[in-house]
């Protein structure tokens, strides 16, 4: 029960984290709200914006005491040891280090929704409320990029000695911050879609078509190296010459799931980048009704969170097994 209760809290803490990250990236190169592209960017930020933000950042905090109090509990029978898992153990800094990132992401997206209410006061010539709504996004990308990457000290990446092991290590950061940039972009896409066949307004479609365009230009490099990297990982999880284990033990089995997922994302994605993206182009372009293709848009990018969160669940049950390479 305690094992799934862990796996539970690994799930939230890596949902909650990279959506923080890779949503936040994505706002910051490839939202721009309704301007043209040689507009200046929005004075403030939409409240679903803040909210997804401010939301993620504290279920990562929460996640995180969780994790703890899940480990503490599966190492020494009982949740008061929590001190000791939390001072006395490389995971339990890691921990505290994450959770205090994220809590400080959470401060900075309160402190852009106490700004935005405040400059509702105040003229638009006020140096507050002529801000730009894109201060939020860069702290909280890079606070939630270091706790991302922070993951890499909590797993099986943060195993072993000896200069193969920086490899590893390194291998395991790329694989988790391309990883957040591919999913977290998914759920502002996802509202972005929603909104815009909802109020059938060219403008919000313009959204959805400049942000898909933007992470397109982005998605080859981040699929490379997301391939590249898990490599390099499975090779030394998996071990030199013991690629039967991958259908013979459960960490290889579950690696095997995630690869399939992994595949049925790439081909959505591919979907979008090949053939839905430069069809909502060239409606927008002849200023047609755009509502059949961003219908297609919203099943697809919501089928793409949906297997995205799939393939976070499995990673969460991959850190508990132990790999072939270590027994």
């Amino acid at each position: 029960m305690i094992e799934w209760a862990l796996r539970g809290a690994r799930l939230l803490q890596f949902a909650s984290t990279l959506v923080l990250f890779g949503s936040a990236l994505f706002l910051l190169y490839g939202y721009r709200s309704g301007a043209p592209a040689a507009a200046p960017p929005p004075e403030r930020e939409p409240s679903w914006i803040q909210a997804l933000l401010l939301w993620t950042s504290l279920v990562g905090v929460a996640s995180a005491i969780a994790w703890l109090l899940s480990e503490s509990m599966l190492l020494t029978d009982t949740w008061t040891s929590w001190r000791d898992v939390l001072i006395g153990t490389q995971l339990g800094m890691v921990l505290a280090l994450r959770a205090g990132l994220l809590a400080l992401a959470a401060l900075v997206c309160v402190g852009s929704r106490l700004r935005s209410r405040l400059s509702r006061g105040l003229s638009m010539g006020s140096s507050l409320a002529s801000r730009p709504a894109r201060s939020l996004y860069a702290p909280v990308s890079i606070l939630g990029g270091l706790s991302v990457a922070s993951f890499a000290w909590s797993g099986h990446g943060s195993i072993g000695s000896g200069s193969g092991s920086q490899v590893h290590l390194a291998a395991d950061v790329l694989h988790l911050l391309t990883a957040g940039t591919w999913i977290g972009a998914l759920l502002p896409m996802s509202v972005l879609s929603v909104q815009a066949l909802r109020s059938r307004s060219p403008t919000e479609a313009a959204d959805v078509a400049r942000g898909l365009a933007r992470f397109s230009f982005f998605g080859a490099a981040v699929v490379l190296i997301l391939i590249l990297s898990g490599l390099v990982n499975s090779g030394f999880l998996i071990g030199a010459g013991r690629w039967r284990a991958l259908f013979a033990t459960g960490y290889g089995i579950a690696l095997l799931v995630k690869v399939a997922l992994f595949g049925l994302m790439l081909i959505l994605a591919s979907r979008h980048r090949y053939r839905t993206t430069p069809a909502l182009q060239r409606v927008l372009a002849e200023r047609s009704d755009g509502a059949a293709i961003l219908r297609q848009l919203r099943a697809t990018i919501i089928a793409e969170t949906v297997l995205a969160f799939l393939v976070l669940a499995d990673v969460a049950v991959l850190g508990t097994l132990e790999p072939p390479a270590a027994s």
